[in-house]
């Protein structure tokens, strides 16, 4: 028998009702806990202020790349620069409404990013996603 073990979402998108969206998408818990966040700038001083608290530390990320001022991009850079300082890895996802070619050539220049989905994500994709990484190691 598989045990699971409920892991901490973390979502960086600026639309409001994706959030929402998240939200209610866990209302069966697939996530223990989603923390929400609007800006760049505000996640990576979260992740560098919590670098060594494990407990504080998402398990998973869900990255919106198009954002105005600073985009998804802005925080993958940034974040490749922290991600080895962190106490735990993470897994990062992008999430987004982008189907523009040269989104998609770009992943592999970011080795830490698991996948990159394009919204809307279905409940069958949260579900699957939820589980995938909820494995007990």
């Amino acid at each position: 028998m598989v045990t699971l073990r409920k892991q901490t979402l973390l979502v960086l998108d600026d639309d409001d009702v994706f959030h929402r969206i998240m939200t209610l998408a866990n209302k069966p818990q697939f996530f223990k806990n989603i923390c929400h966040f609007n800006e760049v700038d505000d996640l990576i001083t979260y992740l560098k202020n919590n670098r060594n608290n494990h407990f504080k530390l998402p398990d998973v990320m869900f990255i919106d790349l198009g954002m105005p001022g600073k985009d998804g991009w802005s925080f993958l850079d940034a974040y490749a620069d922290i991600h080895e300082s962190l106490s735990k890895r993470i897994k990062v996802y992008i999430v987004t409404v982008s189907v523009r070619k040269v989104d998609y050539e770009r992943v592999p220049n970011y080795p830490f990013i698991e996948q990159i989905i394009t919204k809307p994500i279905s409940m069958d994709q949260f579900r699957a996603l939820a589980s995938l990484n909820d494995l007990a190691a």
